[in-house]
C-alpha cells in the first residue's frame, strides 16, 4: 500500500515463530468466494483500518520450507486515507494476529533496513521489487471458475 508521497505502509507484528515483533507487508488469506483483489482490499481494512484502491500487480511469490509451500499474490494499492487504525487486541486475536504498530516508510528508509528486521525474506523481497519499480497491469492476474 502506498500513499500520495510514495511511501509504503508496513505493520509490525509478533509471530509465534519469532522472538520479537518484526516488520511485514499487509497480507492475508483468501476466503472462499472472494476474488484475490477483494482479499487484498479486505486485508488492508482489517490489518490497518485503511481503505485502498487497486493500483497494479507486483507478482507471485513462491516459497517452500520443509513440506510447506506458500504462494503469495501481491498487489500494489493506493491509500484513499492515510491514518492507520489497528484493531483492538481482542479483534486481532479472532484473526490470529498480533499487530503492534503500523507506520509509513519512504523508499530511503526501506533501503536502510536489513532482512532481519522483517518477518520473512518473502516480505523483504516484495519490498525490494516495489522499490525497483517492478509492477504489472492488474489484468495479468485473472481469477476464473474451475
Amino acid at each position: 500500500m502506498t500513499d500520495a508521497d510514495d511511501r509504503v505502509l508496513l505493520i509490525k507484528e509478533k509471530l509465534e515463530t519469532k522472538p520479537c515483533a518484526l516488520w511485514n507487508i499487509i497480507k492475508g488469506s483468501h476466503e472462499s468466494g472472494e476474488t484475490m483483489e477483494a482479499t487484498a482490499l479486505r486485508e488492508c481494512q482489517e490489518e490497518a483500518g485503511i481503505q485502498v484502491e487497486m493500483k497494479s500487480f507486483l507478482g507471485v511469490y513462491v516459497s517452500e520450507e520443509s513440506e510447506k509451500m506458500r504462494i503469495q499474490f501481491n498487489f500494489l494499492t493506493y491509500a484513499i486515507e492515510t491514518s492507520a487504525r489497528l484493531a483492538d487486541k481482542a479483534e486481532q486475536e479472532t484473526r490470529d494476529e498480533a499487530i503492534e504498530e503500523a507506520r509509513w516508510f519512504t523508499r530511503e528508509e526501506i533501503q536502510k533496513m536489513s532482512l532481519e528486521e522483517f518477518v520473512s525474506a518473502r516480505s523483504y523481497e516484495v519490498l525490494q521489487d516495489w522499490m525497483s519499480g517492478q509492477s504489472f497491469p492488474l489484468s495479468v492476474c485473472k481469477q476464473v471458475r474451475m
